[in-house]
């Protein structure tokens, strides 16, 4: 049965998760941004938004973290690993595109290896989607199969009421376990009417079967369209940082002469440095080809290799851009 989560309750339901050892993320008012952040009471949640700049995967996937401590003395190094003990986080405010990039990043933290770190913190965390009901020009959800109705990803999908109140549908077990534990946030639901969801026009000239199917085929490969459309990325990797999906880290160890931290931190695609071997070869040796190596990645390896989406429509990529890049065009171009 759905149940009504009413804005006078917000603080009820975040002491609740408090007092429990957990922590409350949402989108928060934060140097003039909104982001996804620890709150502690609802005054400091932003309602009013259409997504936070940031992803919330830096929660399960932290920017930065220690997975191992290490010690050199004169017989050798001692390496211990980490434990992750993490806490029950629950993350209010998900779009639904973005709860859709869990199954993205699950599927990579458990392909050929089982990475605690990261399954551990998903599996403590429960995520409360809600619908769109405002959208700008960045969003294309709807154009790789996606809708403010989706709710994969979601523990508990809220809709907002034309009171300012929430519908809430528990769609997972997580979720249902998550209402009945703070059952007294929640109120019976009756015929209350919810505002209209804002459905992102479909970009009638991309057709990702068409972009799959072109990207599959090597002689594409070095086309000469990549250099002409992607010839303005500086290589910021803005956009891999605040992509839902984009995954990719390194390990370093970080310390003194005789001893220190192993750490796991983000890295991007777009530097670089990524792909630099140690004879100073680098494969992708202009900026084009790391470009077009993300692009191949969101269209043909992930759906190819994981059944799941690489890219989610959410347009965080085109808003943070600064030199306007925009992902879509070059989709519609590699659809023709």
């Amino acid at each position: 049965m759905d149940k009504l989560l009413r804005k006078v309750n917000f603080d009820k339901l975040i002491g609740s998760v408090v007092n429990r050892g957990g922590r409350f993320i949402a989108p928060s008012l934060d140097a003039r941004q909104v982001v996804f952040k620890a709150v502690k009471k609802a005054e400091e949640i932003s309602f009013d938004h259409i997504l936070a700049r940031n992803s919330y995967k830096e929660y399960l996937f932290p920017q930065t973290e220690v997975i191992a401590d290490f010690t050199v003395h004169k017989d050798g190094i001692d390496l211990q690993g980490r434990d992750v003990e993490p806490s029950t986080t629950v993350i209010f405010g998900a779009r639904p595109c973005e709860a859709e990039s869990l199954s993205a990043l699950r599927a990579v933290f458990t392909w050929d290896f089982i990475d605690e770190f990261y399954t551990q913190r998903e599996d403590k965390t429960v995520v409360l989607t809600v619908a769109c009901t405002k959208g700008d020009e960045a969003c294309f959800c709807t154009t790789v199969g996606l809708s403010p109705e989706s709710t994969s990803g979601s523990d508990v999908y809220l809709k907002e009421t034309e009171g300012g109140d929430y519908i809430a549908k528990a769609i997972t077990d997580r979720g249902r376990a998550f209402i009945e534990e703070h059952a007294a946030a929640f109120e019976d639901a009756k015929d209350t009417k919810t505002k209209k969801l804002f459905m992102p026009e479909k970009i009638a000239g991309i057709d990702l079967a068409r972009i799959a199917e072109r990207l599959s085929k090597k002689e594409h490969y070095d086309d000469p369209v990549w250099a002409r459309l992607t010839r303005k990325c500086i290589g910021c990797g803005a956009c891999t940082f605040v992509c839902p999906t984009c995954h990719c880290f390194d390990i370093t160890d970080e310390g003194m002469a005789f001893g220190g931290e192993r750490r796991k931190n983000w890295d991007s695609c777009q530097y670089d440095t990524f792909t630099l071997h140690a004879s100073g070869h680098n494969p992708r040796e202009f900026q084009y080809k790391r470009w077009r190596n993300r692009f191949m990645c969101k269209f043909n390896i992930y759906p190819d290799k994981f059944s799941s989406k690489g890219c989610v429509g959410c347009g965080r990529c085109i808003r943070v851009c600064p030199v306007r890049l925009d992902i879509t065009e070059v989709m519609e171009e590699m659809s023709k």
